[in-house]
């Protein structure tokens, strides 16, 4: 009889358990862990604070960049693509976007991708486009984007955007183009298909991005055909890549020039408060100013 009492309340106290733990679940599935963290918007918080206390650039050589325009692979990636009719007409950052929307879904990525794969635009597509099994990461996509766009003359530049903690490998490459009309560099990112925004809808530098970033200023991702009626809406909806990209906004990389291939060496702007025994680092004027 005693045994059967200890085994009834044993029983009793495993469904207590199992009912707890249950009800547990179902709260931390609705209402989350209470955590110091406890949304994307704390995140943000955090990073802001980051971008703010490195928000000046050490001085660095005054670097002219280059653009080649006429390399001999472009007339067969602009013909056997078909890329001018893709850019169609518009200002300069308008016809990137295109060439950007055309082809970002169509790239898989895969960021643990090796670099196996020559940095040229005519051999990352033969590679991946249109082959699942053949991802590429945004390094390799914001290569060909930026040959595309060299190839019908547009000034574009590829620039990797660099988180703070040394035991961050993690961090992101997007493209630049020179629009002449709005006389600035404009921020796409193929990997994610989009550009960005501030409050007025106009598009971004990765320098305005970070800057916004650092004083909180409103600013959003968007995608190419996005209703830009509800900006806040849009940034409600995208804040996982926005705080991805403002993570990695504390420094800046670029190539010596720009073409074919990664032409080194590259270039850092970076932080005035933070240490670095990097040889090359550039001034912020090199970066901002119009291509020559």
């Amino acid at each position: 009889m005693r045994k059967k009492r200890i085994k009834a309340v044993l029983t009793v106290l495993l469904c207590v358990a199992l009912c707890l733990s249950i009800a547990q679940n179902i709260y931390n599935a609705f209402w989350g862990f209470d955590s110091y963290l406890q949304s994307t918007e704390e995140i943000y918080i955090m990073e802001a604070g980051i971008l703010t206390a490195h928000e000046t650039f050490k001085a660095g050589e005054k670097h002219v960049f280059t653009y080649d325009m006429e390399h001999d692979e472009y007339p067969m990636l602009k013909e056997t693509y078909g890329l001018e009719k893709q850019a169609g007409e518009g200002s300069e950052w308008q016809k990137a976007m295109r060439l950007m929307d055309a082809y970002a879904e169509r790239l898989t990525h895969k960021s643990n991708y090796d670099n196996h794969v020559e940095m040229s635009a005519l051999d990352l597509l033969e590679y991946s486009l249109d082959k699942k099994e053949n991802g590429i990461n945004c390094r390799a996509k914001a290569q060909i984007l930026n040959e595309m766009c060299l190839s019908l003359g547009l000034y574009s530049r590829k620039v990797w955007i660099m988180p703070l903690s040394p035991y961050d490998s993690d961090c992101h490459v997007v493209n630049e183009v020179w629009d002449s009309s709005l006389n600035k560099w404009v921020m796409l990112d193929i990997t994610n298909n989009q550009y960005w925004v501030d409050e007025n809808g106009t598009p971004l530098s990765v320098l305005e991005i970070r800057r916004k970033g650092a004083e909180q200023a409103f600013c959003t991702p968007v995608c190419p055909g996005d209703d830009m009626k509800d900006l806040q809406k849009l940034q409600e909806k995208y804040m996982g890549n926005f705080v991805y990209i403002m993570k990695n906004m504390v420094y800046t990389e670029y190539c010596a020039a720009y073409g074919v291939g990664e032409i080194k060496p590259f270039y850092l702007l970076f932080p005035e408060n933070l240490e670095t025994e990097y040889e090359y680092l550039i001034d912020l004027s090199a970066v901002e100013c119009a291509p020559m």
